[in-house]
């Protein structure tokens, strides 16, 4: 048995107050409030999740305390199933499920079948030691963490996750909790984990860095979202994952997991993050990895649609597909004459692959990971990703290094001996050239003072870059 559990609060009932004040704020912080206006104006129904189910895995708050308090009216016709048995209430897990699933409080409140585990019973279920059991939810939230310095727990979750086609998403330690004199910030369970999602929180004040546990320097967090604690930021990105799949409707590509995280750290909002950089061996940022949840991107690019390989692609879009060993895919852009594309991201994901190798009464887990690069050509532009441990790649332009009218190449390259599965997804804006627009709306009356990108003659507080 492997008792050795961490939440990442203190305490959560003297924060209740402050915890219930933020569930409004955070649906603007992600561009929700943004989506269902929009969506109410097109006539189109807003996805709530409906349909889905999900795995919520809680670390005690007291003995056997992992429980949502299911008499909450938050919960009312919900399906919460104690998995484990025996469960008492926890204000840690009862916070993370208004957050993951709350009629009002959450993005996603048709998920009504949720299966909750006590996390000592589930590390000692197979995700540890033997094999994993099968995983039947789409979703797993993990608002918790643990240091077991080695490669098991996160190596069967990756198996897992190849094997059942599920999405986890784990939070990352706070900065002011957790082990502090361990090797590495960065938890091995399951902060180390591949072929999931793990998640920070937007002002900063988690552990970030890269990992020192089954595969060493690796960027983690891979996205942010706005939150107290990552325990109840974890389950903002579930939820968003949730509407998601409902969104995809019969459409398997679309929904699966490779897909919904392409989409959801293509998606992510760089604007909060003066800081945001990326190098070409470091795909993300070090501290805020993707960016911050955008909801609203993350709608649209799936609703853009599939996009294949060597076609010319749209202003947002994604594609689930292969790329044959020591190959490549390229995907084009053209952007037409007197306009320019700004704000482009986009991002490529692959999974580790995880083999399950018996030796006599014993389990072991052996991994390999393809080397996909990611890169932007056409004219003078030349910008790549090719980080040689991480498995995603990024591109990221912002307005001030938009890419001119002309023709582009985004080009997803292979350097392994076989073929790999990868998702990609993009998000850009197209904007009528600056010199252009100007031309069209100034006249000769127009002081040329007030005629600069950075100016605002109008006094609505748009720059005139942005009033295109």
């Amino acid at each position: 048995m492997y008792p050795i559990f961490t939440r990442f609060i203190v305490a959560s009932v003297s924060f209740t107050f402050l915890i219930t004040a933020a569930f409004a704020g955070y649906k603007d912080s992600i561009r929700h409030t943004e989506l269902v206006t929009q969506l109410s104006l097109r006539g189109i129904s807003v996805p709530t999740g409906s349909g889905v189910s999900v795995t919520q895995v809680e670390a005690p708050e007291a003995t056997n305390a992992y429980m949502p308090n299911t008499a909450d009216s938050q919960f009312t016709g919900k399906t919460i199933t104690d998995q484990t048995g025996g469960g008492a209430n926890s204000g840690h897990a009862t916070t993370v499920g208004k957050n993951l699933y709350g009629n009002t409080t959450s993005i996603a409140p048709s998920i009504t079948s949720i299966d909750v585990y006590y996390a000592d019973d589930w590390i000692n279920s197979g995700w540890y030691t033997g094999t994993p059991p099968t995983e039947n939810n789409p979703l797993q939230n993990h608002s918790w963490v643990t240091w077991f310095e080695d490669n098991n727990a996160p190596r069967r979750m990756d198996y897992a996750v190849n094997r059942d086609g599920f999405l986890p998403i784990a939070g990352i330690n706070n900065s002011d909790f957790g082990e502090q004199n361990t090797a590495s910030d960065i938890p091995d369970t399951y902060g180390s984990m591949y072929n999931g999602i793990t998640v920070g929180v937007s002002d900063g004040t988690h552990r970030n860095g890269t990992t020192s546990y089954d595969g060493s320097g690796r960027v983690k967090p891979e996205i942010v979202t706005p939150s107290i604690y990552t325990s109840f930021a974890t389950p903002y990105v579930t939820a968003a994952a949730a509407i998601l799949i409902e969104s995809a409707g019969s459409d398997t590509a679309a929904k699966d997991q490779l897909t919904l995280k392409a989409i959801l750290l293509a998606g992510a909002d760089k604007s909060p993050f003066a800081s945001w950089d990326q190098t070409t061996t470091r795909p993300i940022d070090d501290a805020y990895g993707a960016g911050q949840l955008d909801v609203y991107e993350n709608y649209f690019i799936q609703q853009a649609g599939q996009q294949a390989a060597t076609s010319t692609i749209a202003k947002r879009g994604w594609n689930f597909s292969s790329v044959s060993s020591s190959s490549s895919e390229v995907y084009n852009i053209n952007v037409p004459g007197g306009f320019e594309l700004r704000n482009l991201s986009a991002l490529v994901t692959w999974n580790r692959i995880v083999s399950k190798i018996m030796q006599g009464p014993f389990t072991t887990y052996t991994s390999s990971l393809a080397n996909l690069s990611l890169s932007l050509t056409g004219g003078a532009v030349s910008q790549s990703s090719d980080s040689s441990v991480d498995n995603i790649e990024h591109i990221w332009r912002d307005s001030s290094n938009a890419l001119a009218s002309g023709s582009y190449t985004l080009t997803i390259a292979s350097t392994s001996s076989t073929s790999t599965e990868y998702a990609i997804a993009w998000r850009s804006q197209l904007y009528q050239d600056y010199t252009l627009w100007s031309s069209t709306v100034f006249t000769a009356s127009t002081p040329a003072g007030l005629r600069d990108a950075t100016d605002d003659p109008d006094g609505d507080g748009i720059q005139n870059l942005h009033e295109q």
